[in-house]
């Protein structure tokens, strides 16, 4: 049974493998073909260490291209042309391919749904695990309107090191009357953070704001950004409570199989490092 005095471990992983490749790439010109997936278990590790969870969930992204977003704004996150985006495509890819693969066999529960984002699948994780305690990995911005929701909840920046601050309005208001150009969300005009705070400071403000500019951005925009009013919420609680009540597997000899199919350098030297820490998850 699992010791509900530990947190539960989140993980948007589509996010870290970005930051992890970026970073190998920085550090090293010849990469060895999936070494990524050795550097991103390192990561992995090191928050497993940091935070000793009773138990570890990976949270995929569906492709972009696909997500439910896109039917109410069909430029949402339309980064195609991006170069940061297309550099690492086929990596991205390959890596996540390996670690699907790996983490099967690693006591770790895996989620991913068609049209969903990891954001949707972790806001329904965290409604299900509450009120015992979550720590979500992420640098998205977004990923702080779960402990605004859940004092449950807890997100750590892997970039920054620190858990993040609570702000004092609700984050998917703020951003839906200033917009994301993360997302390629637009606000309104001539709105940033200190005239939003003010506007959700006072009630009959932000009315008269609304009528005097209109409501159709707002609304659109808490549809494209807040995770509580997701369409698909009561769907992807059902899927995730039924992923969390199935037993993880453990396999040293899958692990093994899957260093040797997938020429995983760099797996085998550091094998004392990297798996035990997964043997006594729940």
């Amino acid at each position: 049974m699992a010791d509900v005095s530990k947190p539960a471990l989140f993980i948007d992983a589509r996010n870290a493998l970005y930051r992890v490749i970026y970073a190998v790439r920085r550090d090293t010109r010849h990469q060895i073909k999936y070494h990524y997936f050795v550097s991103f278990l390192r990561q992995i590790v090191s928050w497993v260490n940091r935070f000793h969870p009773s138990s570890v969930h990976i949270f995929w992204d569906a492709p972009r291209a696909t997500v439910w977003r896109r039917d109410y704004l069909k430029t949402y996150k339309d980064r195609d042309s991006s170069q940061y985006i297309q550099d690492i495509s086929e990596d991205l890819a390959m890596t996540t391919a390996v670690a699907k693969d790996f983490f099967a066999c690693m006591g770790v529960r895996q989620y991913s749904q068609k049209r969903m984002e990891a954001d949707d699948l972790l806001y329904a994780a965290t409604v299900e695990m509450h009120p015992k305690p979550v720590i979500i990995i992420s640098t998205d911005s977004d990923m702080v309107q779960i402990p605004f929701m859940f004092a449950s909840a807890s997100v750590f920046d892997p970039k920054e090191l620190q858990i993040v601050p609570v702000p004092a309005y609700h984050p998917a208001q703020q951003k839906a009357l200033m917009g994301d150009k993360t997302d390629c969300v637009d606000g309104y005009f001539n709105i940033g953070p200190k005239k939003s705070s003010l506007l959700l400071e006072d009630i009959t403000m932000m009315e008269q704001f609304l009528q005097e500019r209109g409501r159709r951005t707002y609304h659109l925009n808490l549809l494209l950004i807040d995770l509580s009013v997701c369409p698909y919420l009561l769907k992807n609680r059902l899927y995730v409570r039924q992923k969390m009540a199935t037993p993880v597997v453990f396999d040293k000899a899958k692990i093994n199989e899957l260093i040797s199919r997938h020429k995983v350098m760099g797996f085998l030297s550091d094998w004392a490092d990297l798996v035990p820490p997964f043997m006594q998850l729940s």
